[in-house]
């Protein structure tokens, strides 16, 4: 299941468009989507969460931006594949940036900090692992990168 509509990918491509005569097609184009959303259940389910994620909303939205962010990085890619270094333009590398690092970020079970989530807003109780017998609270599997924190 995708995160993301091709919406949101023209969103973040505002002057690209996408047709059946375009490169890449809109078809393609959602393909694309669906291989990022593949990519990101696999990292999910590698942490041991259940897949495709339907709750809780905030952290849903947050996958729907990495889902898009991916997809548009890999279409603009296919619009300029004559672009040395097989389509990497600026605006590539920005997406392909924020995809990556959010992606990093979910990897080492960390909540992509810079979408504007926090613990209060997207009830973390419900990320946490089990009971470590050292502490009163179990290990939380997202955690908050130290570099993100506004205090």
């Amino acid at each position: 299941m995708a995160y993301c509509t091709i919406t949101e990918i023209g969103n973040l491509n505002p002057k690209r468009t996408y047709g059946a005569a375009t490169t890449p097609t809109t078809t393609q184009v959602n393909a694309l989507i669906d291989q990022i959303a593949v990519e990101i259940d696999a990292v999910l389910q590698a942490g041991g969460y259940t897949v495709p994620v339907t709750t809780p909303a905030n952290f849903l939205n947050s996958l729907k931006y990495i889902n898009a962010y991916g997809a548009a990085a890999l279409a603009e890619m296919g619009m300029f594949p004559e672009v040395s270094e097989m389509g990497q333009t600026p605006h590539w590398k920005l997406l392909n940036d924020k995809y990556e690092g959010w992606m990093k970020q979910l990897r080492e079970g960390e909540i992509p900090r810079s979408l504007g989530i926090d613990s209060e807003s997207i009830g973390a109780g419900s990320f946490y692992t089990e009971m470590d017998d050292q502490d009163d609270f179990p290990d939380p599997a997202f955690r908050i990168r130290s570099e993100d924190k506004d205090f």
